[in-house]
């Protein structure tokens, strides 16, 4: 068995690290930084999961900054809402209140597992939250679990998405369960001429059918934002076809019911990165969710809880199904024996 250990002595641009190993994946984590995942890497054969920012570093923030001017990588949270939005006469940040925010970090590890507790307490929504990342021995996974308690005396409606940002290549290709796209008509990227809503992968425009399976590379500048939805199975994966390593979210659809998906193929501001978005609802304008119902509520003292499952797994050449064990198959579950 593989050692189990985790570290607290590193920092990096002046923040305080810690690290999580389990011999097959190493994880750091910026507690003061919103609590993101900066690094996710796969060790047996030195690669690096998620997507670091090349030009901005992780740094502390303020609640109103701007995110997308300071956006470093990794994988963080986004709650209760996307773009910046009045939510019962409050003035919410761009991207929420969780990424800024400068969490309380509490490392732990046993003979069976290593990890790192999470907590913090949102200074506009009243709402504590807890997120647990655990490694366990010879596994190449990560097991999230998250509380969410509404500390208010009033029903509270929200948007949670997970937002890891993840490092992509022409060799990478990005699957999906069969899902409906819809496309989001205030960001149209390069998708414009593609109907509002179809199913994916394909999207068909006036002069090509862009499979969005396919990472184009850089010099094609695409760029693509959709919501996944009526999606057939909690789940998203993004495989490296050449060395056949795949990476994916498992999650729980009746609760995360759409996946977003924003990819810059060089198409803004020169970045390469894909980011697979399980969400609780859409669209991102708060107000638009709220009139088509497609949001959840915390009632007073309520808590929320799930896992979310990030398992790694070779000798993939595609995703067409990860279980609740984090297994991920290539073939139809119908051919499986």
């Amino acid at each position: 068995m593989r050692e189990l250990k985790y570290d607290t002595a590193s920092t990096l641009h002046g923040l305080r690290v810690i690290t999580l190993d389990n011999g097959l994946l190493r994880l750091q984590i910026l507690p003061e930084a919103g609590a993101r995942v900066w690094q996710i890497s796969y060790l047996p054969l030195g690669v690096d999961l998620l997507w670091n920012n090349p030009v901005i570093p992780p740094s502390r923030h303020f609640l109103h900054d701007s995110y997308d001017d300071v956006w470093s990588g990794g994988w963080d949270e986004l709650f209760p809402n996307d773009e910046e939005m009045m939510i019962g006469g409050e003035k919410f940040p761009d991207h929420g209140e969780l990424w800024s925010g400068n969490w309380q970090a509490e490392p732990f590890s046993s003979h069976n597992e290593v990890g790192c507790k999470l907590s913090f307490k949102t200074p506009l929504s009243c709402v504590a939250i807890e997120k647990t990342v655990t490694l366990r021995p010879d596994r190449a996974k990560v097991y999230c679990h998250y509380n969410f308690t509404n500390l208010g005396s009033r029903g509270f409606p929200f948007l949670w998405k997970l937002h890891p940002a993840l490092y992509v290549t022409p060799q990478h290709r990005i699957d999906f369960p069969t899902m409906h796209v819809v496309r989001e008509p205030a960001f149209a990227g390069t998708l414009e001429e593609a109907p509002l809503q179809f199913r994916w992968p394909y999207a068909h425009l006036a002069s090509r059918t862009v499979d969005l399976r396919r990472v184009p590379s850089v010099a094609e500048r695409e760029l693509y934002f959709f919501y996944g939805t009526q999606m057939e199975g909690g789940w998203c994966a993004l495989t490296n076809t050449a060395t056949q390593l795949s990476c994916g979210l498992k999650f729980d659809p009746e609760l995360f019911p759409s996946c977003w998906l924003f990819a810059s193929y060089g198409g803004w501001r020169n970045y390469d990165v894909a980011v697979l978005e399980p969400s609780t609802g859409y669209p991102l304008n708060f107000d638009a969710m709220l009139s088509a119902g497609r949001h959840r509520t915390l009632a007073p003292g309520q808590t929320l809880a799930t896992d979310v499952l990030f398992t790694v797994q070779r000798g993939v050449a595609s995703v067409s199904h990860i279980d609740d064990d984090g297994e991920i198959f290539s073939e139809p579950r119908s051919n499986r024996s």
